[in-house]
């Protein structure tokens, strides 16, 4: 009490107040004021004005900013990992800033991207250059469509400045005398002047990648159409033959597997490894795109990691964006396929030569006209081609030149043209189209009527070449077409 009243005192030689006052103003203190309040346990327990509240408000916020900040370094590290895991694939700048860029890709602006994949050896691997997997990989933008196209090894091409060789040679010759861009550039050039269309990036991978890049999304679904056997798959270490088989049915399949299936041709045929790739490689597509691999921070730190070290492309990273929101909307199940082969309705053929066995055009050797049809024409509806209608081209005019280039232009977007002629008479103002399959090739007719703006007639018997269609081009056609 001593030291309150000297407390008051104090306050009194300040505010000049009696003494009587004082004392009023200490006996009007009661005990429990004038110390803290103790619970039945001895601990005093703590009163915050509004102030402190405040303060513990404060400190909360700190608190969440400071967790929401080590977090976001967190990701700024993972993020920035990722990117010097990919950086040492682009070949088209590495600038992390141009990840925010929303750079177009090549093609976009004309409507198609076309992307070139090549499957390589590993290092120290037989033939290790050699491109023995070749697929074109295309987008349409409009449609939204994706098409896979595969170019068997065997193909006989020319390849500027280095003769004539099998087209998976090209990559290799590209490596080894060091050509501008290496082995990939001269792919790439070889590969679009067969097909007729630009190739607009390129990426290569090879054995490894495609089995760490499997094995990173968790394995890969694969309905597997017929059992595969293969007693001559080449071991792992090189030395000798390891068995392989795989059941029909649907399969998951870890990157060991799906290699093994991706690679063997011994008991089927290289077409049909095309063709398996084909699947594999969409497999990959539908896991890579899915939430499960998008949400899984270790997956796409695998992912990052094969790719970096597997996979070398000319995309630079500005286009990884584009790139990641154009496909992730394509369909799987609606990809268009195609395998150029040697089936009986194929493109291709058997023939020899100094190179050993090799492929060539069915139209004859380096005349590429109907792959190139086809590649256009890969998005379009493809009964015409699936009816493989036979067309005869008859000059109903006295301009000549005129059957020769409409052949030209219906032989470069697909259809079978077998003869060119002259017709009985010069005096067709129109053109005509007659039919000698009764109706048989209703989507060819349709094509043609809309293209030569005429109206097909029923033929009678078989025409004279013996073709199913018989075009009759009159002097409304165009000349300069």
């Amino acid at each position: 009490m001593s030291i309150i009243v000297k407390m008051k005192k104090q306050d009194a030689k300040k505010k000049k107040l009696t003494i009587d006052e004082i004392e009023k103003s200490v006996t009007s203190i009661s005990p429990q004021e004038s110390s803290p309040r103790m619970d039945n346990k001895g601990r005093t327990p703590v009163k915050f004005n509004k102030r402190g509240k405040r303060k513990i408000k404060h400190l909360k916020l700190y608190l969440v900013l400071a967790v929401l900040t080590v977090v976001l370094a967190g990701l700024g590290v993972f993020g920035w990992n990722m990117y010097s895991r990919l950086a040492s694939m682009f070949g088209g700048g590495s600038n992390v800033l141009s990840l925010f860029s929303g750079q177009q890709l090549k093609g976009e602006s004309s409507g198609r991207i076309n992307i070139l994949l090549l499957g390589v050896g590993d290092t120290g691997h037989d033939g290790a250059n050699l491109s023995d997997t070749i697929m074109v990989i295309s987008y349409d933008v409009k449609t939204k469509q994706a098409a896979m196209i595969s170019v068997p090894r065997d193909l006989y091409v020319k390849i500027d400045d280095y003769g004539s060789a099998k087209i998976n040679a090209a990559h290799a010759y590209g490596e080894y005398y060091k050509y501008a861009g290496g082995g990939p550039a001269l792919a790439t050039k070889t590969i679009s002047e067969v097909l007729g269309t630009p190739i607009h990036y390129y990426a290569r991978v090879d054995f490894t990648g495609l089995k760490e890049i499997v094995n990173a999304v968790g394995g890969i679904d694969v309905n597997v159409t017929e059992d595969l056997y293969d007693p001559l798959y080449p071991s792992d270490d090189g030395l000798g033959n390891k068995a392989l088989y795989i059941k029909k049915g649907q399969q998951h399949m870890s990157g060991d597997t799906a290699l093994r299936y991706a690679r063997s041709r011994e008991t089927t045929s290289d077409f049909d490894r095309a063709r398996r790739q084909q699947i594999v490689l969409t497999a990959i597509k539908t896991k890579v795109m899915s939430v499960d691999t998008f949400l899984n921070p270790q997956k796409i730190s695998d992912i990052a990691t094969a790719l970096g070290k597997h996979l070398k492309t000319d995309f630079s990273v500005g286009e990884i964006p584009r790139g990641i929101e154009l496909f992730k909307g394509v369909d799987s199940a609606k990809i268009k396929n195609k395998v150029f082969d040697n089936s009986p309705e194929g493109l291709l053929i058997d023939d020899s030569g100094a190179a050993g066995y090799i492929l060539v055009p069915r139209a004859g050797i380096y005349n590429y006209s109907k792959l190139q049809a086809a590649v256009k024409n890969i998005f379009e509806d493809n009964s015409v081609q699936s009816e493989n209608a036979s067309i005869s081209v008859q000059n109903g005019t006295t301009t000549s030149g005129l059957a020769n280039k409409a052949a030209t232009n219906l032989t470069s977007t697909g259809y079978n043209v077998i003869d060119i002629s002259t017709a009985d008479t010069a005096t067709y103002s129109q053109n005509a189209i007659i039919d000698y399959t009764g109706g048989a090739k209703k989507s060819t007719i349709a094509a043609l009527e809309k293209l030569f703006s005429a109206k097909a007639t029923r033929g009678t018997g078989t025409s004279a070449s013996g073709a199913d269609i018989e075009i009759i081009i009159g002097s409304n056609y165009p000349t300069k077409s």
